[in-house]
């Protein structure tokens, strides 16, 4: 995975462990997507007038671009709550790729699928 950081007015230093142990965490997510190598923009603004912290996330995959917002207090509080964003996001992808929305409809509502077509024989 690459990864990109842009801060503006915020040390890389006091969120390195937090962007570290995230990506950790979303690489094993992203496990189940094909292996086209995903990227990660990371942007960090501190807002002066609030003394608080916006993260944005934006996380390239295959045919996808994800985009995950977090604020807090202070930088390492704003990138956890974007990350936990884009955990969301992934899931929803995921289960999107997979079509686990239509099996689920599927079990709990048998009667509203329609059955499979027959092909049609030539004449």
């Amino acid at each position: 995975m690459q990864f990109r950081y842009h801060d503006l007015g915020v040390d890389p230093e006091k969120v390195r462990h937090v962007v570290e142990r995230e990506i950790r965490v979303l690489e094993r997510r992203l496990s189940g997507l094909p292996a086209d190598l995903p990227q990660l923009d990371i942007t960090i603004e501190h807002h002066q007038r609030s003394d608080s912290y916006t993260a944005r996330l934006l996380l390239r995959v295959p045919d996808r671009d994800l985009v995950a917002r977090g604020a807090g207090q202070n930088p390492a509080q704003a990138l956890r709550d974007a990350f936990s964003d884009l955990y969301d996001a992934i899931e929803r992808h995921l289960s999107k790729l997979h079509r686990e929305d239509a099996i689920r409809r599927a079990r709990q509502h048998p009667g509203t699928v329609k059955p499979p077509v027959p092909p049609e024989e030539g004449s």
